[in-house]
């Protein structure tokens, strides 16, 4: 058996926790090591489940039959040692011994800078606007948006980061074929194509196990250089990943809200132990040491065409949205959406109602 391939079969491997299945690795000296050791050993010296979930799978050719599966899917799997393992990976105490992957894995190739942008599933109005504002702009600034795909924040942070032309990392508690949860299927489907890469310990067909989450938090903080918390409980899977963060030696970011709010205790509390209050994109580009005005020309390159093409309008001198309108062909409805946009991202200004110059 090839590294590439023991590897794999050890991702196989799904119904043990990372951590049982590297501690009994360990045991027998690593992946090829517990990959030589006879069944009568194994079945002797582990439980039965563990016996039956290291023995299931291991079979030359049915490793090979799932890689090939895997081809047909158009989806990578990536182990340490890999050309696109994220570096930052191999600074993390647990780190995975293979990632499956779907969409554009040369992002994986340079992740820095990337900040993961987690929070609440039932998350308010105004929590999702904190999210999408501020994935937004870090994504306008070249900053990779990495979360769970979840319900509220995570899937506003993703869908945010597409929007402004940058790339997003989704990272799965359930096989990478198994978009979870459903409502979120778009996101899935616009990063699978273009918008980034989707990530998984999981292979084809593994359900979201309420075990797999936690383990998958600890990759979502791994891949970053700091977490920014939006809404957060104070019992919240969040302060997971704001912890495994702290134990990564990451950066925690959070929003503050309503000393009233319940949904905000999570994030005042982090505040409160020290963790950076984020109001504005730059209390975290600063802390990063981003320019965001030099940043600015790579920004530009990552607007969308549409967007592109009503920035090219836009010059130092002011112009009328009409005058937009008739040299793009897009309607006013159209062009006032992107300009709104184009604002967002602090790349142009509207001097006086509806006359624009480049910012």
């Amino acid at each position: 058996m090839t590294e590439e391939l023991l590897y794999l079969w050890f991702g196989m491997i799904s119904r043990m926790t990372h951590t049982v299945k590297m501690n009994v690795a360990m045991k027998y000296g690593g992946i090829r090591g517990l990959w030589n050791t006879s069944e009568e050993q194994l079945r002797d010296e582990l439980t039965q489940a563990q016996a039956d979930g290291f023995l299931e799978h291991r079979d030359a050719g049915k490793v090979a039959a799932y890689a090939e599966e895997l081809r047909r899917n158009d989806i990578t799997y990536i182990y340490p040692g890999h050309k696109l393992y994220p570096g930052k990976l191999y600074d993390i105490p647990d780190p995975p011994m293979l990632l499956f992957a779907a969409g554009d894995v040369d992002v994986l190739a340079d992740l820095d800078p990337a900040v993961a942008v987690v929070g609440a599933r039932k998350a308010s109005v105004y929590g999702r606007e904190a999210a999408n504002r501020l994935s937004g702009e870090l994504a306008a600034s070249g900053v990779t948006i990495v979360s769970g795909m979840a319900l509220g924040i995570d899937g506003t942070a993703h869908r945010a980061a597409m929007k402004a032309g940058g790339k997003t990392v989704a990272v799965l508690g359930s096989g990478i074929n198994v978009p979870y949860p459903r409502e979120n299927y778009d996101i899935y489907h616009d990063i699978r194509n273009g918008g980034g890469v989707v990530l998984s310990e999981c292979g084809l067909d593994i359900r979201p196990d309420a075990f797999r989450f936690p383990y998958r938090n600890r990759i979502i903080s791994g891949l970053s250089s700091g977490v920014l918390i939006v809404e957060a409980r104070e019992k919240s899977g969040s302060l997971i990943t704001a912890d495994q963060a702290l134990e990564q030696g990451r950066e925690v970011y959070a929003v503050p809200g309503r000393i009233t709010d319940s949904g905000s205790r999570g994030c005042n509390g982090l505040i409160r132990m020290g963790a950076v209050c984020v109001t504005q994109v730059e209390d975290i580009l600063d802390e990063m040491g981003i320019n965001r005005a030099e940043s600015k020309a790579f920004n530009k390159n990552l607007l969308a065409p549409a967007e592109k093409k009503v920035y090219s309008c836009v010059r130092l001198e002011s112009r009328h949205i009409d005058d937009i309108c008739f040299e793009t062909g897009i309607s006013v409805s159209e062009v006032t959406q992107i300009l709104y946009e184009l604002e967002q991202k602090r790349l142009i200004k509207q001097l006086v109602r509806n006359y624009y110059v480049r910012a």
